[in-house]
């Protein structure tokens, strides 16, 4: 029975996909608040209330007054309300009337906010935090997150069909946990929508349901990265997965960003105890970055004394869309599809109700 109330978010969620059809909203881990053993609750903007979730049912529990504070228990969640205290292991915080907003604060997080519902849960031998929004709202949030604010709008057309096209390609890889997607890098930076613009608004409206598919109305992998270096790199060099959209591009438009190009110095001793455990391959440069936490995994390595320096180029994984290239290219007029076109093969923009979601799958990290 547990198992089956800690995966109703799915159930109400999932229901959209079952046919392959895109869903409209889209349940997001929070984990950033996953780890916090108490949570503070206040609407911004609209009103909320709680539900119990029991035995399989849905029962009101009171409104969402002031600021609520929610804490662990053993194994569920409980809060103090108006009408008393509430202590399950599934509860769900919704709006009540129209479009709200909520703020949620936790000590190591400080606060962030939302749009839609959020749902605390106990399953599968842990505390879970995931927020019910709608598709689009979770874009803006991306966004921001992504890629901040102050910069053309094309780019964020561009990026908002991106990251639309990337949430629904991944949508469900987190559907053991609860949820669809999480609020990492693993899956999309997502720190909620307080910081959310009228740029980034507008960006969001004018590629509104729009989604980069293959001929089949598939959403493509639509990898992207901060800064390639100055080329972008196929999907099979990086994951041992080709793809015909994700091919190499000479990019020179990134080469005055922020991340073109970095530098490190790791002791000898180190580079040389690494080297020395990858005798086989000691050209495996994707090892050595997360090794020593390297922004990539392109670089030269230098000797001097007992200091190794590497110097390198780009940031992340360089596959796919180059967020500083797209940067420059909008900056000097490029359109939305031709930042997209520029960094993917192949496409074809579709609107979301002729696109057709695929099972979830094993996405790449930035």
């Amino acid at each position: 029975m547990i198992a089956r109330i800690g995966l109703l978010v799915l159930i109400a969620l999932s229901a959209a996909t079952a046919n392959g059809q895109p869903p409209s909203t889209i349940a997001v881990g929070l984990e950033d608040f996953q780890t916090a053993q108490h949570i503070r609750c206040q609407a911004v903007n609209g009103s909320y209330a709680w539900t119990v979730v029991k035995n399989g049912s849905l029962q009101t529990a009171g409104a969402l007054e002031g600021i609520h504070r929610i804490a662990k228990t053993n194994r569920g969640f409980t809060v103090s309300t108006q009408e008393g205290n509430l202590e399950a292991r599934y509860l769900i915080l919704q709006p009540t009337q129209g479009v709200a907003t909520l703020r949620l604060i936790s000590e190591p997080m400080g606060y962030r906010q939302y749009t839609g519902a959020v749902h605390f849960y106990w399953h599968a031998g842990d505390w879970h935090v995931a927020l019910e929004t709608d598709l689009e709202d979770y874009v803006a949030g991306v966004l921001v997150s992504e890629i901040g604010k102050g910069h053309a709008e094309a780019l964020y057309t561009a990026h908002a069909i991106v990251s639309r096209t990337y949430a629904l390609n991944t949508f469900g890889r987190h559907r053991l946990e609860g949820y669809d997607v999480c609020d990492q890098v693993h899956c999309q930076a997502f720190d909620g929508v307080l910081t959310v613009n009228d740029t980034i608004r507008r960006g969001c409206r004018a590629s509104r349901h729009l989604v980069l598919t293959d001929r089949l109305g598939l959403p493509i992998p639509a990898a992207f990265h901060s800064n390639c270096g100055g080329m972008t790199r196929s999907s099979d060099a990086v994951w041992q997965e080709a793809s015909p959209h994700l091919e190499p591009v000479h990019d020179a438009a990134c080469a005055g960003g922020t991340h073109a190009r970095w530098e490190r110095q790791i002791q000898r001793a180190a580079w040389e105890d690494w080297q020395l455990v990858h005798a086989a391959d000691p050209t495996n440069t994707a090892t050595a970055r997360e090794a020593f936490n390297l922004p990539s995994d392109r670089f030269e390595v230098m000797q001097d004394g007992e200091t190794t320096t590497l110097t390198g180029w780009g940031f992340g994984h360089g596959v796919g869309f180059c967020q500083e290239g797209a940067m420059k290219r909008a900056q000097n007029g490029a359109s939305p599809w031709e930042l997209l076109t520029t960094y993917y093969q192949r496409i074809r923009l579709t609107a979301l109700e002729r696109v057709t979601v695929p099972r979830a799958r094993a996405a790449s990290g930035k």
